[in-house]
């Protein structure tokens, strides 16, 4: 599964690590999970749409707004 390092633009502006795949993410930063997104069925997401590519712009969006945890 890829990781990608994003800087939060806002804020405290804490580093996160994101692992993305097929409809999948995990967010965590400093070894604590903040987020998962492990199921893009669950949400209504058809698989194919739920590319690598959009999951890791659906998690930075999340970092960005903090949708779904804290900073």
């Amino acid at each position: 599964m890829p990781v990608y390092e994003y800087t939060r633009r806002t804020g405290k502006r804490y580093t996160y690590n994101i692992e993305y795949d097929q409809g999948e993410y995990f967010i965590h930063r400093d070894g604590e999970m903040k987020k998962a997104f492990p199921d893009a069925m669950a949400t209504g997401m058809a698989p194919h749409e739920a590319t690598p590519d959009l999951m890791l712009r659906l998690a930075i969006a999340d970092i960005e707004a903090l949708n779904g945890m804290e900073e």
